[in-house]
């Protein structure tokens, strides 16, 4: 059963979410609430699952309300509604909600989301994963960015792929945008795979203001050594996106996987983010034993990065198909549909960027045997030009060089 606390000042407005909700899903249980102060209170003596607050409620509005839950109640799911996208309180609404609905709200739509995030939170339910997310504020963005943002904006006739050529170099920015083209208010009915397609959708303006206010959180939330480490991780990541477009380049496939292969170790800036000390002691292990970051992840966070990063990226609302790039990049095998050609370049991708970037040794440890062994995958392998031939010692030397 399902928990759900809706918040409204609108009587009618509140009225008629409620009666939805409980005549689409008679199992679940929902709680209504005027104000943030009631919200507040149902919230402190119940547990709930999600809220969804209206982002124009009096008093404490929307923003401040779900920033107060986060606080308070940081394993609760936030969604927020809203007409537009244009005005400060929706910017100051993004660091605080997990995904935006379009007010008046269609509630198959709000079913079907709530749905979708909290079978996610079944999927991964491990506290450690809720705890380590629960409590992220904000994904920072680098100041260079905004101002690259800026000056690119500012040329006449700039053109969308200019501005994603700098967006792909921001993991937190990616994010963001590819958040908001995914939300009711740019869904096309299909999803936005693609970070060009997704500014295209959103328009530049609105991309300099995510911009700039995901430099304003980077500023109060994270400390130099913590912005160094992410500048460190994405820009490996950015080097495992081109390499997999690189692998599907003939492909229509080809943006998906570089998206994809961008987000991949997102939950690396997660933990990053919420215990720097434990991050760096992290990686010393891993250095001394010869492990992988996510087997060792895992002894010392209780979670490892790709479960992390597929939560937030799930709660975030973005496609499913990146979801699972990031969720299964590590063991591709555990996915039984046939459609694997995007998880197969971002799996190799990533193997031969990090076993350079760590060690120069023994890059096949880094595959997933079961994965390389189906068909489909051999014919991605083969077309790539990628031999692999786990009895040959220089099998790791010719999988670099490829």
């Amino acid at each position: 059963m399902r928990r759900v606390l809706l918040v409204d000042s609108v009587p009618a407005a509140l009225a008629q979410l409620h009666q939805g909700l409980q005549q689409l899903r008679p199992q679940w249980e929902t709680a209504a609430a005027a104000s943030p102060a009631a919200a507040l209170s149902l919230l402190a003596q119940h547990r709930y699952d999600a809220i969804v607050s209206d982002i124009g409620v009096p008093a404490m509005d929307g923003p401040q309300l779900l920033g107060e839950v986060r606080d308070r109640h940081p394993n609760v799911v936030r969604l927020c509604l809203s007409a537009s996208p244009d005005d400060d309180a929706f910017l100051r609404a993004q660091p605080v909600t997990h995904q935006f609905l379009n007010k008046p709200c269609n509630v198959e739509n709000l079913c079907e989301v709530l749905e979708r995030i909290c079978s996610l939170r079944d999927i991964l339910q491990h506290p450690a994963i809720h705890e380590l997310i629960g409590n992220l504020k904000a994904l920072p963005a680098t100041p260079q960015t905004f101002q690259a943002l800026s000056a690119a904006i500012a040329r006449p006739n700039v053109h969308a792929a200019d501005v994603a050529q700098i967006v792909s170099t921001d993991t937190a920015l990616s994010v963001k945008v590819l958040q908001l083209a995914n939300s009711a208010f740019y869904r096309r009915g299909v999803p936005v795979t693609s970070i060009q397609t997704a500014i295209s959708y959103a328009g530049l303006e609105m991309i300099k203001s995510l911009a700039l206010s995901a430099c304003v959180f980077s500023a109060l939330d994270a400390s130099p050594a913590a912005i160094k480490r992410l500048q460190d991780l994405q820009g490996r990541s950015l080097r495992k996106a081109h390499f997999a477009r690189m692998l599907l380049r003939e492909s229509r496939h080809a943006e998906e996987a570089f998206t994809a292969a961008l987000l991949l170790d997102i939950g690396q800036a997660v933990l990053a983010l919420s215990a720097p000390e434990k991050f760096e002691h992290m990686i010393e292990l891993a250095r001394s034993s010869g492990r992988a970051w996510h087997e060792v992840e895992l002894e010392v966070f209780g979670a490892a990065h790709p479960e992390v990063g597929a939560y937030l990226l799930g709660l975030w609302g973005l496609p499913l198909t990146l979801i699972e790039a990031v969720a299964y990049h590590h063991t591709p095998s555990r996915v039984q549909h046939a459609h694997t050609s995007v998880l197969a370049a971002v799996h190799v991708a990533d193997a031969i960027v990090d076993a350079t970037a760590d060690r120069p040794a023994k890059l096949l440890d880094r595959l997933d045997a079961s994965f390389v062994a189906r068909s489909e995958v051999s014919r991605c392998l083969t077309a790539w030009n990628i031999h692999i031939n786990a009895d040959d010692p220089q099998a790791q030397q010719k999988l670099g060089a490829a």
